[in-house]
């Protein structure tokens, strides 16, 4: 690990108001492979415009900068690999049952534990991203209090006692040289690991399009993380390459 954690730039940062943000902010002035990381986020974000709660000293709240050779068809799956990367280490530190809800949220014992947001800026001559951000937000150790009433049964944590600033770093860095060793072609069956990890599978749920909402059962994951479901209303088969999913409640 020692070897592939000295290609990377870190920065540590007390508070920001987000680490995907300090990093669009600061691209052009920092290297590849930069990681920023905080103890606090005034302004988390996760996918679809929603926020991410980011309470101080609960989490382990980074970003990782890739600038060089990155494809968009490896872009594609930036995510994905985040997935598996932050699932994988998490197994490492804990027995409990961990999985991923697609697209790009991890859970453990049917609770949120993290979520991944990736963005990027393609050039459109090269076909290749000028640079891509990995964001990624894992609640480490939360009291009652640290979260909002609303969202106090929907999420949890990785550690049951206390989390060390050694375990928080050991995970973090745990998590980018799996994502590394995924990005230089090290690692190639992070796909058939990511549709084996997914929960949604025969769950009914519903399609969240915007202000449209549709019931759906989840048939599988298919070999491009794609999520295909069946439309209740119509019968309809439909693969989703983007968007947002619920889980009904049974």
């Amino acid at each position: 690990m020692k070897d592939i954690i000295e290609k990377f730039n870190f920065i540590n940062l007390d508070e920001t108001d987000s680490t995907n943000n300090f990093l669009k902010r600061n691209c052009e002035n920092l290297p590849d492979l930069t990681v920023v990381t905080a103890e606090l986020q005034t302004a988390g974000r996760g996918r679809m415009g929603k926020s991410f709660c980011s309470p101080k000293g609960t989490g382990a709240y980074f970003s990782i900068l890739l600038k060089n050779d990155i494809s968009v068809e490896i872009s594609k799956h930036l995510t994905v690999m985040a997935a598996v990367a932050v699932l994988e280490e998490i197994q490492t530190v804990t027995d409990r049952d961990v999985k991923i809800k697609w697209v790009n949220d991890v859970y453990i014992d049917g609770k949120k534990v993290c979520g991944i947001l990736t963005e990027g800026s393609v050039n459109p001559q090269s076909e290749k991203l000028n640079y891509a951000i990995i964001g990624i937000g894992i609640n480490l150790k939360i009291s009652e209090n640290d979260f909002p009433k609303d969202l106090r049964d929907l999420v949890t944590c990785v550690f049951e006692n206390e989390c060390s600033k050694s375990q928080k770093e050991n995970l973090i860095n745990g998590i980018v040289c799996r994502i590394y060793k995924m990005i230089k072609g090290e690692d190639t069956s992070y796909i058939d690991r990511y549709r084996k990890y997914s929960f949604l599978d025969g769950k009914k749920i519903s399609i969240i399009n915007g202000n449209l909402t549709e019931s759906a059962t989840a048939l599988y994951i298919d070999g491009n993380c794609n999520l295909v479901a069946k439309k209740d209303e119509t019968g309809e088969t439909v693969t989703l390459f983007s968007g947002d999913v619920s889980v009904k409640p049974m």
